[in-house]
């Protein structure tokens, strides 16, 4: 009975999607978004425990964002060529191989090259994520609020039960819940539908897997748009705060004597808080523009993880989590909406990549600097040197921007 009446539902006018093909796209959104969320609360802490300085602490965390940064554009070209899924299951398989191998290797120059491995599984599973939504689901407004839900439901789960998974088993416990993590992505990417592609049937090839210059040319020509340039230099600057969240955010915390646990709780505060104020957006761009929005919530995310040295207690840092989590609800849909209308019809594809590329390099130099910087200042001062450069960046972009009048649209 209920079969029919599911059945019976998805025939509706905007529901003509059955949850067959809608839910295993959901799933892949889950466990593919969050991923590098649950890796964090893990590797940050082990790298500790192998006795790693914090200079190199950061430089094998950005090291996952070294391949993605030169094959994010290939590897949309050929999602966009011969479909998301099969590609996505041998991307995801390969961070199922690499992120056991982490303690069993132990050598830091080995780990250092499984962090390059494993991030490129990861980073092509979330942009396949979002190249099967839209081959799939073509983007109906209803689709896309359950996508994002599920996206902010994986933060929401995932690091909690990692943090428990590495206080009550330890390294295996922690590392072994990583690769299901993974394993999850694959499952799910092989219960979705074959999308269609323009070759989606054809076998590939080597001359297919090596990269094409005109694919980079036209995702760069993009970059020239001065709304696409102002939505990347404001983007950058939001993922280089998620990066210090990601990195240095929990080893500090463990310092300060918080459990692995309460460092994941604290994750899962600010991704329910981040599911919530994405619902508030339509509000917030009726007061000001949506440029100006996504700027003072990009501003407000980078505040509230550089004074993280400055809260001592598990009740403040619940209420800063709380306040970073709005910030990015409010900032990440219009990051994408805009970069979607800035990319233009037919090169929605080639934008989503351009802004990976963007985001993987910010996101492998902040924790590589930030390590830097605590090497020599200590851990405590990196998050304010660390978010003062980034709000001194992100007040030069602003006026950059208040003196663009055709950039900002109300």
């Amino acid at each position: 009975m209920a079969h029919n009446l599911a059945d019976e539902k998805s025939t509706k006018p905007g529901l003509d999607k059955p949850w067959s093909v809608q839910g295993p796209i959901y799933a892949v959104g889950f466990f593919a978004s969050s991923i590098t969320d649950v890796a964090s609360i893990i590797l940050p802490l082990w790298l500790a425990g192998q006795g790693a300085s914090a200079a190199t602490i950061g430089i094998i965390i950005g090291a996952k964002h070294i391949l993605p940064f030169f094959f994010a554009i290939h590897g949309g070209a050929l999602m966009d060529r011969f479909g998301a899924r099969r590609l996505m299951v041998y991307c995801a398989l390969i961070s199922v191989v690499t992120l056991p191998m982490f303690p069993i290797v132990g050598w830091l120059p080995a780990v250092f090259a499984l962090q390059m491995l494993s991030g490129f599984g990861s980073s092509m599973g979330w942009l396949g994520a979002q190249t099967l939504f839209g081959q799939s689901l073509r983007a109906n407004t209803l689709y896309a609020g359950r996508f994002s839900f599920c996206i902010r439901m994986g933060s929401f789960v995932g690091p909690p039960i990692a943090g428990l998974a590495w206080d009550h088993i330890g390294v295996g416990g922690g590392f072994g819940f990583l690769a299901l993590w993974a394993l999850g992505t694959v499952a799910a990417t092989l219960a979705t539908p074959k999308a269609s592609a323009p070759e989606a049937g054809n076998r590939l090839r080597l001359q297919d897997i090596l990269p094409r210059m005109a694919d980079y040319r036209a995702a760069f020509r993009l970059a020239t748009i001065p709304a696409m340039t102002a939505v990347l230099m404001v983007t950058v600057i939001r993922i280089a705060s998620s990066s210090v969240q990601d990195s240095f955010y929990p080893l500090y915390l463990v310092l300060a004597g918080f459990s692995a646990t309460q460092i994941g709780a604290l994750m899962t505060i600010s991704a329910a808080a981040a599911a919530s104020s994405s619902l508030l957006v339509s509000h917030v761009t009726k007061r000001m523009s949506s440029m100006w929005a996504l700027i003072i919530s990009s501003g407000g995310s980078v505040v509230f993880v550089a004074m993280t040295p400055l809260l001592s207690t598990f009740t403040e840092l619940t209420a800063v989590a709380l306040l970073r989590g709005l910030c990015l609800g409010i900032s990440q849909p219009l990051m994408l909406s805009m970069l979607i209308n800035a990319s233009g019809e037919g090169s929605q594809g080639k934008g989503a990549a351009l802004r990976t590329t963007a985001n993987r390099a910010a996101a492998a130099i902040t924790p590589v600097s930030m390590g830097l910087v605590a090497s020599v200042t200590g851990l405590a001062a990196s998050f304010f040197i660390v978010g003062g450069v980034l709000l001194s960046a992100l007040a030069v972009i602003a006026i950059y921007i208040a003196r663009r009048p055709d950039i900002v649209r109300e």
